[in-house]
């Protein structure tokens, strides 16, 4: 899927089932998981129907399996790519399994998201308030390096409708984002959840979050810049930089026409992130130059898993 497709005259059904523990499916992607991972999954565990771990861990570079404890007659598959396939591929392999078992919505999760033990109550609360029930439930956050939630929870109403949401934490029609094409691929990480959200609002579909929060979580690392309007910019290394520069700026061509206000956003924080990574970031000429490399291969259609030896090597 690399381009728009449709709009909301072919808008795909949506499903009907409510996000109880029975009707969802947890997909987490793994990458060289720490030894707290398994301990989160068991927070989550009794909070769904299933469970699907993609570990994208490159085999020669695996410290430790993961192992996960049966918990009474639960679905759990543990998915080993051997290498890093993407972000996008991995959801892509939970989404086809959850469907396989015939789960209606599923829980996308990263590794280090530390979710709480009410998470799914707390969104099903949320499709249950929904006049116009969403297809993309994501899940507010608080960041545990500044006590910030990503909206406000002491706001009036139980969510918030957004054009995009991350992925973690978020809750998703399964039959709805087959029918729309799934997560796409040749984004392989990176800005492929507000791709997504917007792909489904083109058809249709309607995506909010959370004003309670229901995990802990952090975007980026420490040390990014705050800006009036914007708020803090995360902080990523030069290959990050690479993706988000490439993905923002090929979601922006594809967009702009139907979402201009998200997209001009998103271009303002492009830029100032620029400005951030050469006046205030540590090793700002490497993050610039994978920046610069990123808007090149965004111009020249250059997508999947970067291959710029210089910047992969790094």
């Amino acid at each position: 899927m690399n381009s728009v497709r449709g709009l909301k005259a072919d808008c795909p059904e949506k499903t009907v089932s409510p996000p109880v523990a029975r009707t969802v499916c947890a997909v987490v992607v793994a990458f060289f998981p720490d030894l707290y991972f398994e301990e989160h999954l068991r927070i989550l565990l009794p909070q769904v129907g299933a469970l699907v771990v993609v570990d994208n861990t490159p085999g020669l570079k695996r410290e430790r399996h993961i192992a996960v404890t049966v918990e009474e007659e639960k679905q759990i598959r543990i998915i080993e790519n051997r290498s890093n396939v993407g972000v996008a591929s991995a959801l892509n392999q939970g989404l086809e399994q959850a469907l396989e078992w015939g789960f209606a919505w599923m829980l996308a999760l990263d590794q280090d998201s530390r979710c709480l033990s009410d998470m799914v109550q707390t969104l099903a609360s949320v499709y249950a308030a929904c006049e116009l029930k969403p297809v993309v439930i994501g899940g507010n956050y608080l960041d545990p390096r500044n006590s910030r939630t990503k909206v406000s929870a002491s706001a009036a109403g139980e969510f918030l409708e957004q054009k995009t949401v991350i992925t973690s934490g978020s809750l998703i029609d399964t039959v709805f984002a087959r029918a729309i094409g799934s997560f796409r691929e040749d984004f392989f990480i990176d800005q492929l959840d507000h791709e997504f959200c917007l792909r489904a609002r083109s058809r249709g579909g309607f995506v909010v979050i959370s004003r309670k929060p229901v995990m802990k979580h952090s975007v980026g690392e420490t040390g990014g810049a705050w800006f009036p309007f914007l708020g803090h910019l995360p902080n990523h290394p030069p290959l990050r930089k690479y993706y988000i520069a490439r993905n923002s700026l090929v979601t922006i061509a594809e967009y702009w026409r139907l979402e201009p206000d998200w997209c001009l956003r998103r271009l303002v924080r492009l830029l100032m992130g620029a400005v951030s990574m050469l006046l205030l970031e540590k090793h700002g000429y490497s993050k610039l130059r994978a920046f610069a490399s990123g808007v090149t291969d965004a111009m020249h259609r250059r997508m999947g898993p970067c291959q710029r030896k210089w910047l992969c090597d790094q």
